[in-house]
């Protein structure tokens, strides 16, 4: 009878522990070494005058031992990107899970946690798809403290203002997604930090 209950127990464990993947995955939790450049585990910069700074805080964090920093000034005619993913100039700027290895329709959301200040800056979330065609999702930074910001895939919006040369414009994100970026959107400036980039399902 104790082997029969055993069993039980670690079958509901597998089943709650499916559960919970089939609900979230985190891809991205900053931890370990922050850098630029081509063999950094950021890419990440600025042009026109905006101009960023990415390193790691241990001393403001939601989970683990450090977040993201990203200290930006952003000014009109200005951008900047701080981007995470595969395909990109820093070469070890990868996420925790290989995109190819995720399985997309499991989920239909990005989110992540950011430290707010209350600053009421927009801030941009870029993704790039499999044809690397940009999409975008604004929030506001309305809040102080902690908050995770849910990005519905269906409320993401092809950019209008710039794609890459080798994008595939074609109206429709082609999974798998190869990227994201955060821009602040000009005039702003200020600091925030981010943890726990997640692929989440709400429905």
């Amino acid at each position: 009878m104790k082997a029969v209950n055993l069993i039980l127990v670690l079958i509901l464990c597998v089943g709650i522990s499916s559960c919970a993947q089939n609900k979230s995955l985190l891809i991205d939790d900053f931890e370990g070494e922050i850098s630029g450049g081509a063999k950094g585990t950021v890419d990440f910069g600025s042009g026109e005058g905006s101009s960023v700074d990415v390193t790691a805080s241990k001393d403001i964090k939601y989970q683990g031992n450090q977040s993201l920093k990203i200290a930006y000034d952003a000014i009109g005619g200005g951008y900047m990107w701080i981007a995470r993913g595969f395909e990109l100039d820093a070469k070890n700027s990868s996420w925790l899970v290989k995109h190819t290895k995720i399985k997309w329709n499991n989920f239909d959301a990005f989110s992540f946690y950011i430290y707010g200040s209350n600053s009421k800056t927009r801030v941009s979330i870029d993704i790039k798809d499999n044809t690397d065609e940009m999409w975008r999702f604004i929030f506001t930074d309305d809040f102080s403290g902690w908050k995770q910001i849910v990005c519905p895939l269906k409320d993401f919006f092809a950019r209008s203002d710039w794609q890459p040369a080798t994008a595939d414009v074609n109206g429709i994100i082609d999974f798998p997604v190869k990227s994201y970026q955060f821009e602040p959107i000009a005039k702003a400036k200020g600091t925030f930090y981010v943890d726990n980039v997640e692929l989440i399902k709400t429905q």
